[in-house]
């Protein structure tokens, strides 16, 4: 069975590769194998030539729909990459600009902290009760006092 396995695969392989299209192959049968050959065998008692069958006509409407169809495939593959090469580069301009941003924000509230500093008393406020300030009198309040103390 193995035997004859391989020289049919070796025919297939043959007739596969191109080279022997539209050719004549040999098969020569000597002590019990079989081989496929280009060229007439040794005895001629052993010798059966073999046509190979040739290829079919290329059909050209179909090659070219195939053709067509995977150059629009192409087109697509290609206008795909552009997009994405324009969002990438949005996608990082905008990161920059949010950076910059980010960046302005920062150097000002720097600089904001450099004028302003808050100030916290060291100890408590002391608390001054005036005790000679006199209650505004009537006139005062008509006349429009000056809002000083009074002496007595």
């Amino acid at each position: 069975m193995a035997a004859m396995v391989r020289p049919i695969a070796l025919a297939f392989a043959l007739a596969a590769t191109g080279a022997f299209a539209e050719s004549q192959v040999y098969r020569c049968a000597s002590g019990g194998s079989v081989s496929f050959q280009q060229v007439p065998c040794a005895s001629a008692a052993e010798e059966r030539a073999v046509a190979m069958p040739s290829y079919p006509p290329v059909n050209m409407l179909e090659r070219d729909r195939l053709l067509a169809r995977e150059a629009a495939l192409d087109a697509r593959l290609v206008r795909r990459a552009e997009i994405d090469a324009q969002e990438r580069i949005a996608r990082e301009a905008r990161l920059a600009r949010q950076a910059e941003a980010e960046a302005e924000r920062e150097r000002a509230r720097t600089s904001e902290a450099g004028y302003f500093y808050p100030a916290y008393p060291v100890a408590p406020p002391r608390v001054i009760h005036h005790r000679n300030r006199a209650p505004a009198s009537m006139t005062d309040l008509v006349m429009g006092g000056s809002g000083l103390p009074r002496i007595r």
